[in-house]
């Protein structure tokens, strides 16, 4: 996993101080970032798109770079140059006899140089036309530190410039990895500032998941039983069909053993995969429950006290939720964003849902530090998951997961490895790494199903 950062703003100042590197050679190390990345491809004409500040500086100091190789570069200054440093590598580029465009030309590769990590507020209309007309330019697409647009929370406005490659300068930053962010940063590098990312970066609460983080609940013994993998209890509510699909989630992600109990359930009508039970079995060592519940279960509590649960859907619309929490040591929630404004706002934050979607990370942060020993995996199109104010990033789920039951499944796979000894931590991470993993396995991103998604497991 990688450190993300809110701010590297910091990390610059600490870098110039120790390394004696000013703003002017990291500025040149952010050039040379730019420039690595165009090499990726074959040489043609590249269109700079500068603004006033230093992102525009970076601009103007690549083009100079690039002046004179294979590459035909033109710079076009969308604003004049108003930081000193890019008043500084705007002369250096005009000495260099860089090109200056008086407007947008066709060009095989366009660098957004415009605004970066700094950006606040809204695109003014001047702005947004010009950021229309380079999303249509047919070519590769690349953005310094931030695609302009996306401002240091990771929102964006009327729109922002849709990069195929994001080169994030120094480290990873946390606006990166919004989900309505994820549409516009394309593929995501960092870019290095003159020294090594384990010099620049300082710890942080913040980590990017990679899929080398995925532990798979391989069997490694040969002489073992179902019960050497755990015996999961999942509570089947008014809605069967949710509770059986983490029922059989469970069960192919490594379960020994999957019951399933409720009061509506009955035996001959289960999968036949499943065990039925009509009382908690004392031998269950995790639970599930929440998805298509309805009513609590009458043995909530009983649950709760005998084994590590993982909790879902309509358990976040509980009255006495915020006791539950304060009660139980070992629990991992799974909520969507409505589901965990409910939860919000059951433990005293008042909250309405478009205040959660633009601000989950921020809001996130605040439950945990609340209550720290309980895990969130927070479902979106970046999963997040929060544990003793830590918060980790799952940027590597696809589009075909958003499919009713995805939710189901996963919840069934964290309750799978709660039962095979994983931490509640743990259990979250992976089931999460190999949800999203999963999901990218089929031919067609529309024709993934909950049981094509389970199916895909066993291709990990």
């Amino acid at each position: 996993m990688q450190f993300v950062y809110s701010s590297t703003r910091e990390l610059d100042t600490r870098t110039q101080e120790k390394f004696y590197l000013s703003t002017e050679l990291l500025m040149e190390n952010a050039a040379m970032a730019l420039r690595q990345a165009i090499y990726r491809y074959p040489s043609q004409r590249v269109l700079v798109v500068c603004g006033g500040g230093d992102n525009g500086g970076d601009g103007y100091a690549l083009a100079r770079h690039l002046q004179g190789s294979a590459y035909e570069v033109g710079c076009y200054a969308h604003k004049p140059p108003k930081s000193l440093l890019c008043q500084l590598q705007f002369e250096r580029a005009q000495r260099a006899g860089v090109c200056m465009l008086d407007q947008i030309e066709s060009c095989g590769i366009v660098l957004d140089c415009l605004y970066g990590s700094g950006f606040k507020g809204e695109l003014s209309a001047c702005d947004q036309d010009l950021i229309a007309r380079l999303n249509a330019i047919e070519g590769i697409k690349i953005a310094c530190d931030v695609p302009s647009g996306i401002d240091s929370k990771g929102r964006v406005g009327n729109n922002a410039f849709k990069a195929d490659i994001t080169i994030s300068m120094g480290a990873l930053k946390a606006a990166l990895f919004s989900d309505v962010a994820k549409d516009f940063v394309g593929e995501i590098i960092v870019g290095d500032l003159g020294v090594g990312r384990g010099l620049y970066e300082e710890p942080s609460n913040l980590f990017l998941l990679e899929e080398k983080d995925l532990i798979l609940p391989l069997r490694s013994k040969h002489n073992v039983h179902k019960g050497y993998f755990g015996h999961v209890g999942v509570w089947v509510g008014t809605q069967r069909g949710a509770g059986f699909l983490a029922g059989l989630a469970a069960l192919k992600f490594g379960a020994g053993l999957v019951s399933v109990l409720g009061e509506r359930v009955l035996a001959e009508q289960k999968p036949l995969e499943l065990m039925y039970t009509h009382d908690i079995p004392s031998q269950a060592n995790a639970f599930i429950m929440g998805m298509g519940m309805g009513t609590p279960p009458p043995c909530l509590e009983q649950m709760l006290e005998q084994a590590p649960c993982v909790l879902d859907a309509d358990m976040f619309y509980l009255p006495h939720l915020k006791e539950i929490l304060e009660g139980s040591s070992q629990l991992v929630l799974t909520p969507h964003p409505k589901e965990f404004t409910s939860l919000l706002n059951a433990v005293g934050f008042k909250v309405e849902l478009p205040q959660v979607l633009e601000s989950r990370l921020e809001y996130l942060h605040a439950f945990s530090d609340a209550y720290p020993h309980v895990v969130v995996l927070l479902k979106g199109t970046n999963t997040y998951i929060a544990h003793h104010g830590q918060i980790y990033i799952n940027n590597l789920g696809a589009p075909s997961l958003a499919k009713g039951g995805s939710g189901d499944v996963l919840a069934g796979m964290v309750g799978a490895l709660l039962a095979q000894g994983y931490s509640p931590l743990d259990a979250a991470i992976s089931a999460s790494l190999a949800h999203a993993l999963a999901g990218h396995l089929n031919t067609q991103s529309y024709a993934l199903t909950p049981i094509s998604l389970m199916d895909n497991l066993s291709r990990l």
